[in-house]
């Protein structure tokens, strides 16, 4: 259904992605929610990411990309950022004011910001800051992911970077693409009962809809009658030792046969991905790619699935009544673990590690997986992408 009125709004999407795709998939997917809702309005991205041209993009969405943190070592000549230090802030310096020259120019009715409420290193305060002070000024929405970091690392980061004022005072909504069963962020992150009162849980985003049939997938990889298990470590730049204890499994501890179909991410390092192709070579039946646009047709008529703890990755194969067996990043924040253990906790993930990463023990899990029968767990909701569009919408027709 279109939502015809009023029209001609201008509507302005961030998505910081620092190195990983996770973010841009999901900002990605909520502006083609609202796209489809509201075909008439203007849509804009604003992101970092070096992989946005990968994505189909919706018709009225356009995009405007900020230097990528990966290549920072290209501006480390320019000025540096007052109140920086690293090797970062003469990037965040570039990004903010490329930021606010954006939305100065585009002059959004709706401004859209993921998981950064200040931005990247607070590149957006300025923005922010123009958004407030104009007659009449930008409605701002807040899209939140299940789980930000560890309790302790959160507050700090909001407290250090002014989260706490943004919250109670800039922002219309915060919509939660999660589920309180799994984590509550606002008792956990100590928010305002103002924040809690603007707070919507909206429930998990729905992945792609799969363009491949299981038929087809199982042919595509010569699967036969083998188990299927499909392994991903999302964008790869850190699942080279994930991937390393999978196949030094797979070669010594698997019980069977299984077909493994391995997703190493485009952003993995040469060197894990030179160790993980000659791991690789000699052992049978394992087809590996750096990046499957329609991996949730392989989700879906995987018999096991094997992944990170990162949201994409846990909620895909939880939608597909999967069981996801989770190793989450280490080194790493909390995040990961924390959403492991909460799926785990309702019956909806089995956890290994993550500290250490034991061959012995995952392939334990795979075994059991493959052998499992009957449901896994409660049903979460996942009407995610259309729940959050409809709030969008609600917020810039008013």
């Amino acid at each position: 259904m279109t939502d015809s009125s009023p029209a001609g709004r201008r509507v302005l999407f961030y998505s910081h992605d620092g190195t990983g795709l996770g973010h841009l998939r999901i900002t990605l997917g909520i502006a083609s929610a609202y796209a489809k809702l509201r075909q008439q309005d203007s849509l804009l991205l604003l992101t970092g990411s070096l992989h946005t041209s990968a994505f189909a993009l919706p018709d009225n969405l356009d995009y405007v990309k900020l230097p990528a943190m990966p290549k920072r070592d290209l501006y480390a000549s320019l000025p540096p950022t007052e109140g920086y230090t690293g090797s970062h802030n003469s990037t965040i310096r570039f990004r903010t004011a490329l930021a606010l020259a954006t939305m100065q120019a585009f002059d959004p009715h709706l401004v859209v910001i993921d998981h950064a409420p200040a931005g990247l290193f607070r590149e957006l305060a300025p923005s922010i800051d123009w958004l407030s002070r104009r007659d009449p000024a930008a409605s701002l929405a807040l899209l939140m992911r299940d789980i930000t970091f560890g309790p302790e690392q959160t507050r700090s980061i909001w407290k250090n970077e002014g989260v706490y004022p943004l919250l109670d005072e800039a922002y219309d909504r915060i919509l939660v693409y999660g589920d309180r069963r799994v984590f509550d962020p606002i008792a956990t992150y100590g928010m305002s009962e103002r924040a809690a009162s603007r707070t919507r849980f909206c429930g998990y985003l729905a992945p792609l809809r799969p363009r491949r049939s299981p038929a087809q997938v199982r042919a595509e990889v010569g699967a036969g009658n083998l188990p299927l298990v499909a392994v991903s470590v999302g964008g790869g730049g850190d699942g080279g030792l994930f991937l390393r204890t999978y196949l030094a499994g797979l070669r010594h501890c698997s019980r069977r046969p299984v077909q493994s179909y391995v997703v190493t991410g485009p952003l993995i390092p040469q060197q894990d991905r030179d160790e993980i192709m000659d791991m690789i070579d000699g052992l049978p039946n394992v087809v590996v790619v750096d990046f499957d646009p329609d991996f949730a047709a392989m989700v879906q008529v995987a018999d096991a699935v094997v992944c990170m703890g990162g949201y994409n990755s846990i909620a895909e194969a939880v939608y597909f009544g999967k069981r996801p067996i989770v190793m989450p990043r280490v080194p790493g924040s909390e995040e990961q673990v924390l959403r492991a253990e909460g799926f785990a906790r309702l019956g909806l993930a089995t956890v290994v590690g993550p500290d250490p990463l034991d061959a012995s023990a995952l392939w334990d899990a795979i075994d059991r997986e493959l052998t499992r029968t009957g449901p896994s767990g409660p049903t979460l909701p996942f009407d995610g992408l259309d729940h959050i569009a409809r709030e969008l919408a609600s917020l810039a027709a008013s």
